[in-house]
């Protein structure tokens, strides 16, 4: 893999040749398989690494059209305990017409487990991302959207809190939600695995490959802050 498209990504660049660039990552990221991004990535030169990861980023998220990320953190709990014998975890919603536009700037595609390996096939089919949570377990998310080419700041997205329960509404069980900022995905995969972990008071996620310092902090101190909240509302079970 390295060896067939390495040497050529590095030649565009050293020659400022960008569309080159372009045009070699996109062939290669369209019969990419799953894993196959985030190993070369791993395997790229230092020197080339922060460049390819930059508009690996922006391929992989069809910019300018691009498919962003919410990382979410949720501890479902259930309405009584034939509830929870009748349903071993939580299903999470699927968009429907009343929930499809969150925003002006976003439509609501489906979720993705933080497990998730690069790319992402598209056009996304939500059926195919089931994601489950289980009771009483903080447990991340990405709720998956995608925005328009007049978006240049995820940073001015705000997801109206009555979208949240809106979309919840249909589902059994109680549902306590955190979810603050919205990255391009390949970023909110890795900030969903920080954001489990420290959840679950165990050793935060590494870094990875996409996301910032400043992300990867914050994502941290969220899932720290979560893991108190729902250790002091649910002592008995979590």
């Amino acid at each position: 893999m390295k060896k067939t498209i390495e040497p050529a990504l590095s030649a565009a660049f050293a020659t400022a040749d960008i569309p080159r660039g372009i045009e070699l990552l996109r062939n290669w990221l369209i019969t990419a398989k799953a894993g196959e991004p985030e190993a070369l990535v791993r395997e790229t030169r230092a020197a080339l690494r922060a460049k390819v990861v930059l508009l690996m980023r922006d391929l992989l998220s069809c910019y300018p059209v691009t498919i962003l990320g919410a990382p979410v953190l949720l501890l479902a709990s259930p309405d009584s305990d034939s509830c929870r014998q009748q349903m071993p975890h939580l299903s999470l919603p699927f968009p429907d017409s009343d929930t499809a536009q969150p925003c002006a700037d976003l439509r609501f595609l489906g979720w993705l487990p933080p497990d998730t390996l690069l790319p992402v096939a598209l056009p996304f089919r939500a059926e195919h991302h089931p994601v489950a949570v289980p009771w009483f377990k903080p447990t991340s998310a990405i709720a998956l959207f995608r925005s328009h080419a007049g978006v240049f700041d995820c940073d001015s997205i705000a997801l109206p809190n009555s979208w949240w329960a809106e979309l919840f509404r249909p589902t059994a069980g109680n549902i306590r939600l955190a979810s603050r900022v919205v990255l391009p995905y390949p970023d909110a995969l890795e900030a969903a695995r920080v954001l489990e972990a420290s959840a679950n008071a165990k050793p935060p996620a590494a870094k990875g490959l996409f996301l910032s310092d400043a992300a990867w902090h914050w994502a941290h101190s969220e899932g720290v802050l979560f893991h108190e909240t729902c250790r002091h509302m649910y002592s008995d079970d979590i």
